[in-house]
């Protein structure tokens, strides 16, 4: 699928552009019809996104000045994208806003996407004006959002926002978590849904609860003084009274998709935040950092020490690369040597897990693979001192399932942790915070899908607490498939010694959490970016394309 995003330089549009390795972003103006029809016929997209509008700079109050400029680029610039679309027969996603509603809705649970809006402010009009006439529309979708918070720092980031402002007033609002929002999106371009959608994380949000993390992961001394939605405008620090509502999000719920909710994914995009806002600058080249091979290198401070060789600092993190099996699925590839040394772009595919593994802080690493091309792995990997790590190597002689591989690293583990990744896994995210935050038990990884019947599906509650598991669900709970990324205790392997082989002989992975999950001793946090097992042609194909177009 090609998605052409409007308005791909702005905020939410490059994040696009960033996650999807099918999108394709356009400078074109959409209020030009000449020019996009012309864009649309060389890009001949599938689907497209207008993620292009005005919302003014410093910030909305300036649309209260420039209503002319708000309206073309609001109204007349998002009819006449939606007009060509028409057209053409293509799908539109169309990034409106929640800030359509002011105050308390007529539901105590929130405002519906069918309620009439009451918009004020001239940007929140001008958004709800375009909403009444692309509603009518049979192929547009439209995505409204409520003050977006993302783990990168930014002028539009409402974390920035907050803690830049010396006052700020304490209500409640439903809130849009970026990551969460773009993975939204590609599930309702897929899904091609038409009309409105609330996009918001379920929950309530404070602007204090936000604060109180920045506090608690950013900055201990930040001072914020409180003060009431009246003295906003009253001490001139608002033209006009801002939007403060709570919304439902029915409509996403009656397609199968799911947003985490806020207090959780605000906790985590928190923590993200913090660990990009505190990145420090790279070392020196004597310091031979780790290079890296999918995104900009990513070096550990020295003063920081890598979370494989803390000391004094109770069990060490150590890594797991799984790298056997017959790879049957990429025959004839496999016929002559190991998946995971197959080509992904520049690189062998085992080189992207080693990577996310290095990026996590890890540089005790354990390699386990088949006996047929153990040598070929030596080759190119060594020792692991050129990439600043120690690679032991383990043969499993014959298939046993992924859990018979874990439990073959259990003298190397020892009383330490362990972070188990199946070679063919290719990651965008960095997993440095929840890796090293990691106190025990079990955690495990998912990434939402719109095909989660093809996958292990996890149901977690609002903690992140796993509620349950399903292998290849024809009912998922959820749209929650598990990924190849495993972090365990060293319990793990009492536990595995308890699970039974499955029908097809092998100690299967999904029991040894499934055992995890009878404790209460399994979490789970979410994959943001991209993501593929290239174990297949198809997601091979993918996960070359994303690699090529990030230059690597």
């Amino acid at each position: 699928m090609k998605i052409l995003v409007f308005g791909s330089k702005g905020f939410i549009g490059a994040k696009m552009l960033r996650a999807w390795p099918d999108a394709v972003g356009t400078a074109v103006r959409i209020d030009d019809k000449a020019a996009v029809l012309a864009e649309l016929e060389r890009v001949k997209p599938d689907a497209v996104v207008n993620a292009a509008g005005r919302t003014g700079r410093p910030n909305v109050d300036w649309c209260e000045t420039h209503q002319a400029e708000t309206h073309r680029d609001n109204v007349i610039g998002a009819l006449t994208l939606a007009e060509a679309c028409h057209e053409k027969g293509l799908y539109l996603l169309h990034l409106s806003s929640g800030c359509v509603f002011y105050g308390a809705s007529p539901d105590p649970r929130g405002w519906r996407e069918e309620d009439h809006a009451n918009p004020s402010a001239t940007y929140s009009r001008s958004k709800y004006a375009a909403e009444l006439a692309l509603v009518t529309y049979p192929n547009v979708g439209i995505a409204r959002l409520r003050m977006p918070i993302d783990d990168e720092p930014g002028e539009r980031n409402l974390i920035d926002k907050l803690a830049n402002y010396k006052q700020v007033i304490d209500v409640a609002n439903s809130v849009t978590v970026v990551p969460d929002l773009v993975d939204v999106c590609r599930q309702l371009i897929e899904k091609r849904g038409t009309g409105i959608f609330h996009t918001v994380n379920p929950g309530v949000m404070r602007h204090r609860d936000l604060l109180n993390l920045y506090r608690e992961y950013v900055d201990p001394g930040h001072q914020t003084e409180w003060i009431s939605e009246h003295e906003l405008v009253a001490k001139g620090l608002a033209t006009k009274k801002r939007s403060n509502n709570v919304m439902q999000s029915k409509r996403l719920q009656e397609l199968g998709i799911e947003m985490r909710p806020i207090d959780v994914a605000l906790r985590d995009v928190m923590i993200r935040y913090a660990h990009n806002k505190n990145a420090k600058p790279s070392p020196p080249a004597h310091m031979n950092p780790a290079p890296s091979f999918v995104t900009p290198p990513t070096f550990l401070s020295p003063a920081i020490p890598s979370i494989s060789t803390m000391p004094g600092s109770g069990p060490r993190m150590k890594g797991l690369i799984l790298a056997g099996g017959k790879g049957t699925r990429l025959l004839p590839l496999t016929a002559t040597t190991n998946k995971h040394l197959i080509p992904v772009g520049k690189k062998q595919m085992v080189l992207y897990p080693l990577q996310t593994l290095l990026d996590a802080g890890i540089r005790d690493i354990m390699i386990v693979t088949s006996p047929d091309h153990a040598g070929h792995f030596m080759n190119l990997l060594g020792s692991g001192s050129q990439f600043n790590c120690r690679l032991t190597y383990r043969i499993q002689d014959e298939a046993g399932g992924i859990a018979h591989a874990v439990a073959m690293a259990e003298d190397f583990v020892g009383s330490d942790h362990i972070t188990v990744i199946l070679g063919d896994n290719i990651f965008e995210d960095n997993f440095m915070a929840p890796i090293s935050s990691f106190q025990g038990g079990a955690l495990t990884f998912y990434k939402p899908v719109h095909d989660p019947q093809r996958f292990g599906v996890v149901e977690v509650d609002a903690s992140g607490r796993v509620l349950s598991i399903e292998e290849k669900p024809s009912q998922p709970k959820s749209n929650f498939a598990q990924v190849g990324l495993y972090v365990y205790d060293s319990s793990v392997f009492d536990v595995i010694r308890g699970i039974k082989p499955s029908a097809r002989g092998e100690l299967e992975i999904a029991h040894t959490n499934a055992a995890f999950l009878a404790q209460g001793r399994l979490n789970a946090k979410p994959v943001r970016g991209f993501w593929s097992d290239a174990g297949t042609f198809e997601s091979l194909r993918r996960a070359t394309e994303f690699v090529e177009g990030r230059g690597v």
